[in-house]
């Protein structure tokens, strides 16, 4: 390995730099040599029993190159948001060309042979390129680490760029490679943009929503027994709806079984006359309140409301039927205050980008024996999204903004279908297989869910839905007192304290950032180092911190965490200091803009509880 490469790889990529030394120092038999191309560069030749290949052109590399990357922006919109993975380095000319073009673009190495990693290392000086935009180099298929460094430079756009000749050469690491890469990092990325949209509406609506769930039933705590053993049906706005409208009739007029709607389907039920036993609603977003616009216009206020805790506040103060709630995961607010009178486990339903997802793990768990899912597509119906009745939303798919899949539908055809949608079919049939429920699928045209077997509604009446199994006002259940008073009021005071103290350590943090900023003796550098990490180790055990400040700036946390841990083994303090100064002052800077906001949910907190307190 080449000096500098040895320095630099001991400092900015440690594990890497001790996987090439093992290699070299194991003395296995080389597959690779190096050879003078045509036009007088080096290229790498590869060869294994009878098979010799070429890693580049024997020709003329640098051409190759080119060509690659002409490819890669022929495909692929390159900005300064772009992430982009090379997988298979070889002597790195694909990657030479790539910085020469994009000098401030982020990327990121992954070379699946150890033995072409360490030839590079042996051949070219990583100072080559830019490293302040070289995120990671990895050895295998290190999936993980993809999003580690995803997060900490806050790229949201992924774009792989192989080297040409690794998909048919190295066929089972690359196959792997991209597996690994569909289910894990678009997972996470999923993910980190719920974060970044929901983050701020959950607190806000976890504390604007506080008052109403210390004041309706808690339908996982209150008389479940109701249920046990009946069937329930759930219906989405899957285009398949329309084809059920009248069985969904014959089912709510004889109290066949329960009927549960979710999200934007009762629009299409309300438009048919059809009032379901209880309509479910999670939706952070401001737009919820939409969903719900037709049913306050029409002033109708006899169904109930099943409202997860954390769902936009706007449809709990504009809906003024009877409400249930059920306590989210996502809800720190009320699993800090809430205890019950009897000390019970407060049971929660998780949180998932689908309110039928959701719900369908709330009727799991109120002891449904059956569950019936009624217009749950999962994919495109004759180009459409949603049944009739929904007018809030558009309805057309239009293949400027959705990249199309296939998926199999129920009756094994191929359908079209969405990214969202695959996720959401998948995140579906993980929950069902969590719990011992009869599940059917009676949506015609739908994808296949596994897990839930496919009969047509009508063949429902004879054996299943034959019998009257619902008294009308079983869902509007009542509680006496739920929730501990004497609890609430020993956790508000504390709250009130945790705060007061949470403000000085954010400012005391704040001064030991400032000082760092300046320093310039190595002793003081380390003293104040420490002194910063035992400043925000005591803010993360703070009460208020850990329920509102920390679910509002997750991601911002998560690439704080990241960077700390990157650097844990980091020997020089220069080197420390700027690498950690930034993501930490970017986090405090935002916990300190948000002080005004934490008076009013203060405020807004003491106010509920105090009031409820006193009734």
């Amino acid at each position: 390995m080449l000096a500098d490469n040895i320095v630099l790889m001991k400092k900015q990529f440690p594990q890497i730099y001790q996987r090439v030394k093992n290699w070299e120092e194991s003395k296995e038999e080389t597959l690779f040599n190096i050879e003078k191309a045509r036009d007088g560069n080096d290229t790498l030749r590869y060869h294994e029993k009878d098979q010799a290949v070429y890693i580049h052109s024997k020709y003329n590399p640098i051409r190759e190159a080119e060509t690659i990357i002409d490819k890669l922006e022929k495909e692929e919109e390159i900005t300064n948001e772009t992430l982009v993975v090379f997988y298979g380095l070889g002597l790195g000319y694909h990657v030479e060309e790539f910085v020469k073009r994009y000098p401030d673009v982020s990327f990121l190495v992954i070379e699946p042979i150890i033995e072409v990693l360490a030839i590079y290392l042996n051949q070219k000086r990583l100072k080559r390129l830019p490293l302040k935009n070289l995120l990671s180099i990895q050895a295998e298929n290190n999936v993980a680490e993809i999003y580690n460094a995803s997060i900490q430079s806050k790229k949201k756009n992924f774009v792989i760029c192989e080297l040409p000749i690794y998909p048919k050469l190295f066929k089972i690491e690359y196959e792997n490679f991209l597996i690994n890469f569909i289910n894990v990092v678009k997972a996470q990325r999923s993910s980190l943009n719920i974060n970044y949209s929901f983050k701020k509406r959950w607190i806000l609506n976890s504390v604007n929503n506080f008052k109403v769930v210390l004041k309706t039933p808690n339908i996982l705590m209150c008389n479940r027994e109701s249920f046990t053993d009946k069937t329930a049906i759930l219906v989405s706005a899957g285009p398949s709806l329309d084809f059920e409208i009248e069985n969904l009739k014959k089912v709510k007029k004889h109290g066949l079984a329960y009927i549960f709607s979710v999200g934007t389907s009762i629009n299409t039920l309300v438009h048919h006359e059809i009032y379901p036993h209880a309509m479910c609603t999670y939706d952070p977003t401001e737009n919820n309140q939409l969903v719900f616009k037709k049913i306050n216009e029409l002033n109708i206020n006899s169904i109930p409301m099943i409202f997860g805790s954390s769902v936009g506040y706007e449809v709990l103060e504009q809906y003024k039927g009877p409400k249930l709630h059920t306590i989210t995961t996502q809800d720190t607010v009320s699993e800090y205050f809430l205890s019950l009178q009897n000390h019970k486990l407060i049971e929660k339903v998780s949180d998932a980008p689908s309110i039928a997802v959701v719900t369908f793990e709330l009727l799991a768990k109120l002891g449904f024996k059956r569950i019936i899912l009624v217009g749950q597509n999962l994919s495109f119906t004759n180009r459409k999204i949603y049944a009739s009745g929904v007018t809030h939303r558009s309805n057309d798919v239009d293949g400027d903004n959705f990249t199309l899949h296939s998926v199999e539908s129920v009756q094994g055809d191929i359908l079209e279908t969405s990214e969202a949608l695959l996720q959401m079919k998948k995140q579906l049939e993980e929950t069902i297989k969590k719990y011992n429920v009869e599940v059917i699928n009676t949506t015609v045209n739908g994808a296949k869910i596994t897990g839930a077997e496919f009969t047509p509604f009508s063949n429902l009446f004879d054996e299943i839905l034959n019998k009257k199994n619902v008294e009308e006002n079983e869902i509007n259940i009542q509680c006496d007192v739920l929730y501990d008073k004497n609890e609430l009021k020993n956790k508000l005071k504390t709250f009130k304290s945790e705060y007061s103290d949470y403000q000085k350590q954010i400012f005391e943090i704040k001064q030991v950032l400032m000082r760092l900023n300046k320093v310039h003796d190595v002793n003081n550098s380390n003293t104040l180092l420490n002194l910063l990490n035992q400043s925000i180790k005591e803010m993360e055990t703070n009460d208020f911190f850990k329920v509102i400040s920390l679910p509002i700036n997750r991601v911002e946390y998560d690439i704080l965490e990241n960077t700390a841990n990157g650097i844990r083994n980091e020997k020089n303090v220069k080197v420390k200091i700027k690498k950690i100064l930034e993501p930490t002052e970017v986090f405090i800077d935002l916990l300190l803009s948000e002080m005004k906001l934490n008076d009013n949910i203060i405020s807004v907190l003491s106010n509920v509880i105090e009031g409820y307190i006193r009734e």
